[in-house]
């Protein structure tokens, strides 16, 4: 489902680490989501709603405690880049409808 050349983009802020560089390449997007999915073994993340973000299909989770949502750039029936963004700063529009928010 990925292409070869996927770019992985990550915005954090606050209280939320990312990386400043986009992840390139199928090989550093797999060891990435490798990673992830190790973590969320242990610690599972919450999957709110399916939702149209900035035009494009994607989620709202809820990874340890923070809302972050994640957009997936399809063309060609291959994933092309990934956008995920944890800044709460910037995530003030997500709209509350399932009690997620304190």
């Amino acid at each position: 489902m990925l292409a070869e050349d996927v770019e992985v983009s990550a915005d954090g802020g606050g209280p939320v680490p990312a990386p400043t560089q986009p992840l390139v390449g199928l090989d550093a997007a797999m060891e990435r989501f490798a990673g992830l999915a190790r973590l969320f073994a242990v610690h599972p993340s919450r999957l709110i709603r399916y939702a149209i973000i900035n035009g494009l299909p994607g989620f709202i989770t809820i990874e340890n405690g923070i809302v972050q949502t994640t957009a997936l750039h399809i063309e060609n029936e291959r994933i092309v880049a990934i956008y995920v963004t944890g800044n709460p700063d910037k995530l003030q529009n997500v709209p509350d409808v399932t009690g997620w928010r304190n």
